[in-house]
């Protein structure tokens, strides 16, 4: 396999490295992650022509992939997923063509320090008790653990999204509905942990409901868990750089831009400078960088309010780290399994997600979010910690030796989804008319996922469009309630409505 630029067919031709004039319908999209490739092909489809600029080789943003010359192979730089109810997500997969790309899991397995294995599955009731009884056969939890967290989750499903208690975090809000330790620690730690990268006395009630409501409890298969076949360039560079490309728009990766040019006033865009000296014109402007990098984008001289981007650039990130290992021999471990009682969350078998390392030693990558506890350990004592916790879990490692092994640590991964920052959340626009935002980051309803990254680039893809009189696309929406949980929300809307 090839990345993006490695790939002939999708190189940059010299005459598409030209600057793009200021005509009619011209929009620069700084930053090649999902946000800003969405962002782009949106544009695209409807005739504002893009230019996507990446300071990276390819593009997928924090979503991409390493070269591991040793293993010569593509490594991704952590582990992704996501889950049948990210449907923007999944309408992107599908435009992008690599939908068949991602592996679907009906099971959830879940390995406890005890050494007991259990599952998360749907059968024939309908939700929310679609998963009641591998639920009730979970045998990591207990009786009144199952009781309490069954109380929890209807309380969850009832609730009204404007009547969640954003200003609460997870924690608290799990004690005062009386959940046991161990209900906490197998079962709502594990899951928002995985889901929002942070833990739980620091997660806003908005994103955990929203995590359970849509993945667990409205539809029937909401919950699947879904992970990539290919590394992550392949899932992303490649197809979004001649996806974006036939609809007419440009893709310029190894550019970095140093700052927004703006008229004489201050108060509009006209493009943006590059670190080259290269200046390229536009009607429109899409940062869809990390919120920590916006406030570099403006000019010095800049006389406008900057005040709520300074906002933004403080809002705190949540670091991340996965580790590779490569062993001598296979190793017969599920594709993916969830560990309890550890401290790396996930398992995940590369050879057999991967089918062209079917036959090959084994490769298995492993996870700990909000890793911010690890920052000061040694590469080698985080391989060490990996190995004891997988021959722990899985005794077959143990006979296995290591050849190589690679820890990828992302300082900045995601934002921290604390109360806090629900109230920091950023709309698409700026003080600027026609510089638009984009990024998981911004206010978009889920915690900092792949989905909200592909929400947030319609968002500002839709508000160009809008304010440019052109007409909408197709725009995915989330899954609708199904079975009773439909008639549970409803009731919850009656309810809450009917006391205020």
């Amino acid at each position: 396999m090839t990345t993006a630029v490695e790939n002939s067919k999708l190189q940059l031709q010299p005459e598409e490295s030209r600057n793009v004039g200021g005509g009619t319908g011209t929009a620069v999209v700084i930053g090649g992650g999902i946000a800003g490739i969405t962002a782009a092909l949106v544009l695209a489809q409807v005739g504002i022509e893009p230019v996507l600029l990446e300071k990276r080789a390819g593009l997928g943003g924090r979503a991409n992939s390493f070269y591991d010359k040793q293993q010569e192979m593509l490594v991704d730089e952590c582990q992704h997923g996501t889950m049948r109810c990210c449907t923007t997500l999944d309408w992107l997969f599908q435009r992008l063509g690599v939908d068949g790309y991602i592996r679907y899991f009906d099971r959830l397995e879940f390995l406890d320090g005890d050494g007991i294995r259990s599952a998360i599955y749907a059968t024939g009731l309908p939700p929310p008790f679609h998963t009641a009884v591998s639920f009730a056969r979970f045998k990591s939890l207990t009786l009144s653990d199952k009781v309490a967290i069954g109380r929890a989750l209807m309380s969850i499903l009832v609730c009204p999204s404007w009547m969640v208690p954003a200003n609460e975090n997870m924690l608290n809000w799990l004690c005062s509905t009386h959940q046991t330790e161990r209900a906490i620690s197998r079962f709502w730690r594990p899951i928002l942990v995985s889901a929002c990268n942070e833990e739980l006395q620091k997660i806003s009630c908005a994103y955990g409901f929203k995590v359970f409501r849509e993945g667990f409890l409205s539809t029937r298969t909401g919950y699947q868990f879904g992970v990539p076949t290919v590394p992550l360039s392949t899932l992303y560079s490649e197809p979004a750089i001649e996806a974006i490309r036939n609809l007419g728009g440009r893709v310029r990766t190894k550019t970095a831009v140093k700052s927004i040019l703006f008229d004489s006033t201050n108060c509009r865009a006209t493009g943006v400078l590059l670190q080259n000296g290269e200046s390229i014109s536009a009607n429109w402007v899409v940062s869809a960088l990390q919120c920590d990098q916006i406030l570099r984008l403006l000019p010095t001289d800049s006389n406008a309010s900057v005040h709520e981007w300074e906002q933004l650039a403080g809002i705190p990130l949540v670091p991340i780290m996965g580790v590779h290992l490569w062993f001598d021999r296979s190793i017969e471990i599920p594709p993916a399994i969830a560990l309890l009682d550890r401290s790396f969350e996930w398992v995940f078998n590369r050879n057999a997600l991967y089918p062209a390392l079917r036959n090959s030693p084994a490769f298995l990558s492993l996870v700990i979010s909000a890793s911010s506890r690890f920052d000061a350990a040694s590469r080698e004592d985080v391989v060490a910690l990996a190995l004891k916790e997988l021959g722990e879990a899985f005794p077959v490692v143990a006979d296995a030796k290591l050849v190589h092994s690679s820890v990828v640590r992302w300082p900045k991964a995601t934002i921290s989804p604390s109360t806090e920052v629900h109230a920091m959340r950023s709309g698409p626009t700026t003080p600027y008319s026609n510089v638009v935002l984009a990024g998981e980051w911004t206010n978009t309803g889920w915690p900092s996922t792949m989905e909200g990254a592909a929400i947030s680039g319609l968002n500002a893809a839709h508000y160009i469009l809008q304010a440019s009189g052109l007409p909408l696309p197709y725009r995915p929406g989330p899954m609708a309630p199904e079975g009773i949980s439909r008639f549970i929300m409803h009731f919850g809307e009656w309810w809450y409505r009917r006391r205020r």
